[in-house]
């Protein structure tokens, strides 16, 4: 069995993994959040099952590809989610601008119009949403690579 390509693959989705949750906890989204904690645990008590059993290559590759696929269902869902929210910011049509405008005023504590300060957090919150999508696009290509 070639178990450094295996090993390599496992490493690389692991890390993929870490990188998903992190940006999972950011959006509190625990959902995503437990459902990468899963496929996580389900690799790594592989590596155990490897060690104990001589799995077949087949079985074990099989095994990592649901992984991976399963945590790319994972990543897309995060990856629509946070495009949605992207959006909303940005608002290109004026209902969009009206509707994230009046978030913003209920968000406000003395439910006045948006301040510079408002203003500035949701600005924040695009740049912040920006580097998360980053992050899920280059975890994206990382795990599209990675065949075991």
């Amino acid at each position: 069995m070639n178990t450094n390509g295996i090993e390599d693959a496992m490493r690389t989705i692991l890390q993929s993994i870490e990188e998903l949750v992190a940006v999972a906890e950011h959006r509190r989204d625990r959902h995503a959040r437990n459902g990468l904690l899963a496929q996580a645990a389900s690799l790594n008590n592989l590596g155990e099952r490897v060690k104990l059993h001589q799995l077949p290559d087949g079985v074990v590759r099989s095994a990592i590809n649901d992984v991976r696929l399963d945590t790319l269902m994972i990543l897309t869902d995060l990856k629509v989610s946070l495009t949605f929210q992207k959006q909303e910011l940005a608002a290109p049509s004026e209902k969009l601008r009206v509707e994230a405008h009046e978030r913003l005023v209920n968000l406000d504590d003395h439910g006045e119009a948006p301040t510079e300060a408002t203003q500035r957090a949701r600005s924040q919150q695009l740049s912040v949403i920006v580097v998360d999508l980053r992050v899920l696009g280059d975890v994206e290509k990382s795990l599209r690579n990675c065949v075991p």
